[in-house]
């Protein structure tokens, strides 16, 4: 009986000693969980390590928060993902930088927040050739409305686009306006059917659509 005392206090010794083993590992690989909204402004989120992680020289968080891009006026040189970008300034003939970050431009109608080419509304922003390279100087060139094209520019101002086709058939143009009813972001005659909407004029270009 002793014997199987002695037998079963060893045992439970070394469950124990597992327990506090498995416990004592378990908190040396803890770390502390933070949310990307929780870094700042020159600090990225690394999701491999859940915590907050510094940009490097002349750069800031993403849009995202889970990586870091140039600082408006700075155009990469190289990117690798996360903080493994290098970025350079941009001339001061030079001082916008291309939708890609990768050159930089002369912007002819002045610069965005970020550091972007800015056209004006129903214009594209036009970088390069039709075969790629880059121009010296970007344009910014109007979409054509009529009734050759009925184009407008994208929700993103990259590219025209054919208008709605409820537009086209019923107002032969890229507006839609009284005595056409806007419903839905569609365009429709009004017959009576639909009640008359606040807004008396709404341009296709104008709804987000691309």
């Amino acid at each position: 009986m002793a014997v199987r005392s002695r037998s079963s206090s060893r045992t439970g010794t070394a469950y124990l000693l597992l327990v506090l083993c498995e416990v004592s590992w378990a908190q040396i690989f803890s770390f502390p969980f933070r949310r990307p909204e929780t870094c700042d402004f020159n600090q990225y989120f690394d999701i491999s390590a859940l915590s907050c992680a510094p940009c490097g020289a002349n750069q800031r968080r993403d849009a995202l928060g889970t990586s870091c891009v140039c600082l408006p006026g700075y155009h990469m040189i190289s990117n690798n993902g996360g903080p493994s970008i290098i970025c350079k300034k941009c001339p001061e003939n030079m001082k916008g930088v291309t939708k890609d970050g990768w050159d930089c431009i002369s912007c002819p109608s002045g610069l965005t927040a970020e550091g972007k080419c800015h056209c004006p509304t129903g214009h594209i922003l036009v970088e390069r050739n039709v075969s790629g390279s880059l121009l010296a100087q970007a344009t910014c060139e109007l979409c054509d409305e009529s009734e050759n094209s009925f184009t407008k520019a994208n929700a993103l101002g990259t590219r025209c686009v054919r208008c709605e086709p409820t537009f086209v058939n019923t107002s032969r143009s890229c507006s839609c306006s009284e005595p056409h009813t806007l419903t839905g972001g569609l365009c429709f005659s009004n017959t009576g059917i639909f009640h008359q909407r606040v807004i008396s004029i709404a341009r296709y270009g104008e709804l987000g659509m691309s």
